[in-house]
């Protein structure tokens, strides 16, 4: 009897040696195998790209352990991104709080005039002759006169051009009755004003502009000198690839771009504006490349006061 017992002992035994055999390496195989998601880590962030919720972080920056940048303030603008990291600001204003730069009361969002002193009735500009129209609708700001005559008195011509201050868009500046009153540029300075529009290119996603358009930009200082009242409106757009506030700061910083060329060429800066507006203003369909291309543009318009 006891040597039976002993005989179904080392069976047993046997059978568990096979079994430690056959699925002891396994279990080990399985408790060292690491999916290639969960050793990789694609931005550098040490957040591995199977939990990484912003695998393309740019480098050096901070981020949750999710693999997303800080957002200090939780204004839906990552900290790298945000003028103001630690308050919270919308994203068309680069994460800042709307300031109130004239000091009028009324926030720059809502102020019509954001630098010149206003009045709430009218989004904050000012009314300096008051006579009910506010100075930027007003076509002689300095002289009281009916709404109806634009805000000039009846039949006034300042500017001696043959057309009423109430009918003239340039009531300063003579100009023809068929420009209502502004100036014209002459054909080969408008043509030249079109080539710099037209031939006008930017490095991609840069602020730098591209040597083949200095030509075209020196064409347009030219056209500048030659009508010493023109001043000249810069206005920089993108197309919708990419972040929101990160193509306002481009479109801005790619008509700063032109504007500091021109002036590198004699041109006085205060005869320049300069102002972005990132993808709100397309003119084409952003969902082709015929679109994209026509809505990165800097324009350029003459103004005259």
């Amino acid at each position: 009897l006891s040597m039976l017992t002993s005989s179904k002992v080392l069976v047993l035994i046997g059978r568990c040696f096979l079994l430690f055999l056959l699925f002891g390496s396994t279990v080990s195989f399985a408790q060292s195998y690491v999916h290639p998601d969960y050793t990789k880590d694609a931005d550098g962030d040490g957040v591995p790209d199977g939990r990484d919720k912003c695998p393309r972080t740019p480098k050096g920056e901070k981020v949750t352990p999710f693999g997303c940048p800080l957002d200090t303030d939780f204004d839906g603008l990552y900290d790298y991104q945000d003028n103001c990291p630690t308050e919270p600001g919308p994203i068309a204003n680069t994460g800042c709080p709307w300031g109130d730069r004239d000091k009028d009361g009324i926030k720059d969002n809502r102020d019509r005039c954001p630098d010149v002193f206003g009045l709430p009735q009218f989004s904050g500009c000012p009314d300096t002759d008051g006579d009910g129209l506010s100075d930027n609708e007003d076509n002689c700001p300095k002289q009281p006169g009916p709404v109806e005559n634009q805000g000039c008195p009846e039949n006034k011509d300042i500017d001696g051009d043959g057309v009423t201050d109430a009918e003239d868009n340039c009531p300063r500046t003579p100009g023809p009755k068929e420009n209502k009153g502004c100036p014209k540029l002459s054909a080969e300075d408008e043509t030249k004003r079109r080539k710099a529009f037209q031939n006008l290119l930017f490095e991609t996603g840069k602020a730098i502009i591209k040597n083949s358009s200095y030509v075209s930009l020196n064409g347009l200082a030219e056209v500048l000198n030659n009508n010493p009242s023109a001043n000249l409106v810069l206005e920089g757009h993108t197309d919708s690839v990419g972040d929101d506030a990160a193509n306002m700061t481009l479109s801005n910083n790619r008509a700063t771009a032109v504007k500091d060329y021109l002036v590198s060429q004699g041109i006085n800066s205060s005869r320049i504006t300069s102002e972005g507006f990132g993808e709100t203003r397309p003119v084409a369909d952003n969902n082709t490349a015929a679109g994209k291309q026509k809505n990165r543009r800097v324009e350029m318009k003459i103004k005259y006061e």
